[in-house]
């Protein structure tokens, strides 16, 4: 009869290629879109390694005591699975075919090894039955985000490209094409936007007009010097460029001020960029993106976010590379296969396709990636290109920091709750490009994928540990496979994560801990914005502020109160779970409370940030100099 033990060397087979392929990838994949094959023969690298696997494998087998003949199975699934895979999908690298193979696999085998573990802890069968339930629901889980990460890490897995991966250089597209940039703004710092405006000023395309829109501001100090801007660029320039608009009321936020410039837009304009008020673009912005638009099916552009003067402050710092590996690694894959959607700057759209798809959404939280999935209906498709063509400014505070990310996460679930018969499959619904029906269904469940899986752990963690306190079954021990798989698994995601902020970047440790600090330091927004964003009730759109600060702003406890809390109960719960070793059994007393604390951990991430944030603070306070007159006054003298 098959037991638990004898998949334990299938399962360090596994194990040891994840971290194989992980390591692989990290040395051949040297940049997005640059990979640099190891071997002249790709084959010989792929069974190269996988005998490489197999020996530490067979090492690991003999020191925990199981039999070799047991390692022939594994060993030769995947030999069956890798081989056609790398022959079938030529366009993954050898690092993706083995990555991919071990996924697969390592879901099958471990399928079976779970559920043989739970028949030996002797679980009462109510329990099983529960357990049995949520295996079936982990498998179908399994067969979704699959394909998502095929999608999401085809940076790491592929060679070769279906979809343009660079903006074309030197020869610039037709000069002649007007392009109407729009500037939305509310209540923003004069000097931000004086200075986006310069910027737009020096771009080497012929024939664009720059709409500033402010929109609410009851603060004439505030738009009356971008009003005056305008006029002084337009002076210098010789010619009407830039037209200034302050509208109020004005209902619908940013998505009701780039629907208002609809309407006043020069009727000429082919084309709508769409600027942030604190980024500063590249002269070429224009001129090397709109060459994609040649392909008449090709409805928007979009580039990265990307940010600046955050060098010197490790609260900022946090910030940038927590939002680059997403921009520069993941957005890249989602391209690929089709899945590209707008992000609210730096972007270039058909106008005609805006008004075809019926304009921005006013209801929408995230309206820029809201008509992207309009877009895509009416028949187009769209690019994201990994180059950055301007940088913006990292929200100051931490409380700032999480109400962009809530909006960001709360906007798409609200798109699926309104679009969701477009992700139906056909018959149902029309064809939309590539795999963006389950692409985008994935990213706007996202948070609440994570929140259910939170759920579930934490609830299959109190079944036992009730039923073990209850005595209703034996204490069990958690096999030592267990955390030799463990540790191998988290070597292979440590390298995972290396690799994706060296692709972003920096190889700097520093800036990997700061970014993964303040990607945990995010989770009770994002899991609160994931039930919000299914409420029917209107979301409010809450800015980010741009102004200096002051040495009061926010409290490290106010700004992390719920994180912390949580924080705490789970803390009590590792501490107990530990402490109630000899009623629960060592073993899974040991796994549980370091399962528990390290969650506890993610959630104590918030109020370190938030203390980075409040000494960031300060530090610009004292900094901070005397008030002086506008700087557009000084420039109108000159």
């Amino acid at each position: 009869m098959l037991t638990r033990a004898m998949l334990d060397p299938s399962m360090y087979f596994l194990a040891v290629m994840g971290l194989l392929a992980s390591l692989l990838a990290s040395r051949a994949v040297i940049a997005p879109h640059r990979y640099r094959p190891l071997t002249g023969h790709e084959g010989q690298a792929l069974i190269g390694t996988v005998l490489l696997g197999t020996g530490i494998a067979v090492v690991i087998t003999l020191v925990m005591g199981n039999a070799l003949s047991d390692l022939l199975l594994p060993v030769a699934l995947f030999l069956l699975a890798a081989v056609p895979m790398a022959r079938l999908a030529p366009r993954l690298n050898v690092a993706g075919v083995l990555l991919l193979t071990t996924e697969i696999l390592t879901f099958w085998f471990g399928f079976v090894w779970t559920a043989l573990f739970l028949r030996e802890a002797g679980l009462p069968a109510n329990t099983l039955m529960l357990a049995g339930g949520a295996m079936v629901f982990a498998g179908i889980f399994f067969g979704l985000t699959f394909a998502e990460r095929i999608a999401r890490d085809a940076v790491l897995t592929h060679e070769s490209w279906r979809y343009p991966m660079d903006a074309p250089t030197g020869a610039a597209g037709p000069r002649d094409q007007k392009v109407s940039i729009q500037l939305p703004c509310y209540a923003e710092p004069p000097e931000v936007v004086m200075a986006t405006m310069d910027h737009l000023a020096a771009l080497d395309h012929h024939d664009f007009e720059v709409l500033v829109c402010d929109n609410n501001t009851k603060d004439e100090a505030l738009w009356r010097p971008l009003e005056a801007h305008c006029a002084y660029l337009n002076e210098r320039a010789g010619k009407e460029i830039f037209r200034f608009f302050h509208v109020s009321p004005l209902p619908g936020a940013k998505a009701g001020a780039l629907n208002w410039l609809l309407d006043v837009m020069h009727p000429d304009a082919e084309f709508v960029a769409v600027i942030d008020a604190d980024y500063l673009a590249t002269p070429d912005f224009l001129a090397r993106l709109l060459p994609f638009f040649r392909n008449p099916r090709v409805g928007y552009v979009q580039t990265p976010h990307d940010y600046r003067e955050y060098q010197g402050s490790a609260y900022l710092t946090a910030c940038y590379w927590e939002y680059m590996p997403s921009n520069k690694v993941d957005m890249l894959g989602v391209s690929e296969y089709g899945g590209a959607f707008t992000i609210g700057t730096m972007c270039i759209l058909r106008a005609n396709a805006i008004r075809e798809a019926g304009g921005w959404a006013e209801w929408c939280l995230t309206e820029d990636s809201e008509i992207s999935v309009r877009l895509r209906a009416v028949g187009y498709s769209g690019l994201y290109i990994g180059e950055t063509f301007g940088r913006g400014l990292i929200p100051e505070t931490f409380s700032d920091y999480k109400k962009q990310r809530f909006r960001w996460t709360a906007g798409p679930v609200q798109q699926l709750r309104r679009h969701w018969r477009l992700f139906l499959p056909s018959p149902w619904a029309r064809p939309l490009p590539g795999w963006t029906k389950l692409l985008e269904v994935l990213r706007c469940m996202a948070p609440l994928r994570v929140l259910f899986a939170m759920i579930g752990g934490l609830l299959g963690f109190l079944a036992l540990a009730a039923a073990l306190l209850a005595g209703v079954m034996e204490p069990f021990q958690v096999p030592d496979a267990a955390w030799v798989l463990t540790g191998i698994g988290t070597a292979a995601w440590l390298v995972g994560i290396w690799h994706r902020y060296k692709l972003t970047g920096t190889t700097r440790l520093r800036d990997m801990v700061l970014g993964e600090v303040a990607r945990n330091a995010l989770t009770y927004t994002v899991l609160q914005a994931g039930l919000a964003g299914l409420s029917a009730k209107p979301l409010a759109w809450r800015r980010t502020p741009k102004f200096a600060l002051g040495a009061d702003r926010g409290s490290i406890l106010a700004d992390s109160l719920p994180e912390t809390v949580i924080g705490v109960v789970l803390a009590v719960f590792a501490g107990l779970t530990i402490a109630a070793a000899d009623q629960v059994g060592v073993s899974f007393a040991l796994l549980s409370g370091l399962g528990l604390a390290s969650l506890a951990l993610r959630f104590f991430c918030a109020p370190y940030v938030a203390w980075l944030a409040l000494r960031h603070a300060r530090r610009q306070a004292s900094n901070m100099p005397e008030p002086q007159a506008p700087a557009v006054l000084s420039q109108r003298t000159t």
